[in-house]
């Protein structure tokens, strides 16, 4: 099993000022295909719910499903601002605003290994237009309910309503 997780303290840290969050579990059967482990060490995942003017911001993946902005936190980062890279450098947008909303459990059960990663669900607030990035496609959304179909986009769309 490989374990990807923030350092000790920066959970002391997240227990002590998010006493209320419990942390939700996924888990996926990905036995039929192996991990691909070709990228930097991270140590978490985040997950953005960008609110904006016209809707809830969305990413289109190259096989035309929609999620929410997401990123890995490289493993010397600390997580807001992974937060903030993964939202400007990835999908063009600025954040204005930043709340921690959920904290995910999530692991991938592979033919070859057992992935381990917590996904951090952060609600936040734009005035921008997403601005053109070949990386990824974004737009805004007022049915983003209806559009995503990952469980966990749905599961950070709802804990992020409370924000």
């Amino acid at each position: 099993m490989l374990i990807e997780l923030p350092a000790a303290d920066e959970i002391d840290d997240l227990a002590i000022t998010t006493p209320k969050f419990e942390v939700r579990k996924f888990e996926f059967n990905l036995a039929h295909s192996k991990a691909n482990l070709n990228y930097p060490p991270c140590k978490a995942h985040v997950v953005i719910v960008v609110k904006g003017r016209n809707g809830t911001a969305l990413s289109q993946a190259k096989d035309g499903a929609w999620s929410l902005p997401s990123g890995r936190v490289g493993a010397a980062e600390e997580i807001p601002h992974a937060v903030k890279r993964v939202a400007t450098e990835d999908f063009g947008l600025m954040l204005r605003s930043l709340d921690l909303a959920g904290i995910y459990d999530v692991i991938w059960h592979y033919s070859d290994l057992t992935i381990k990663r917590l996904h951090f669900v952060y609600a936040a607030v734009t005035d921008d237009e997403p601005q053109p990035n070949p990386k990824n496609k974004v737009g805004f959304f007022t049915n983003a309910e209806e559009m995503v179909e990952d469980d966990i986009s749905k599961a950070a769309l709802t804990d992020s309503k409370e924000k």
